[in-house]
């Protein structure tokens, strides 16, 4: 394949790149979470949040007598919003 050919496939698959600059992890985490064809956030994302957070409240209050509600705003919402932001970037960056 020329040179010539490969830019042009670059340029078409990935927007601009710099030919003779070093890429940076920015620049390849861009191109990668850029996608036209898929949604930026599916319904069905919060799900495994919901779940994972509902499911540790439940195991707290039945395992040690602790708050539902309580264990479920603490660490509840932070397990909602780590579980949420990893399968969002999964999603995103399409790890198999």
């Amino acid at each position: 394949m020329s040179d010539e050919h490969e830019a042009r496939d670059e340029d078409a698959h990935g927007g601009e790149h710099a030919a003779d600059g070093p890429v940076t992890a920015g620049e390849l985490l861009r191109q990668a979470l850029v996608d036209d064809d898929d949604p930026r956030f599916p319904r069905w994302l919060p799900l495994p949040g919901i779940v994972i957070a509902a499911g540790w409240a439940g195991w707290e209050a039945t395992a040690n007598g602790a708050s539902l509600a309580g264990t479920l705003l603490w660490p509840g919402a932070a397990i909602f919003a780590l579980t949420t932001l990893v399968a969002w970037f999964g999603w995103q960056l399409e790890i198999d």
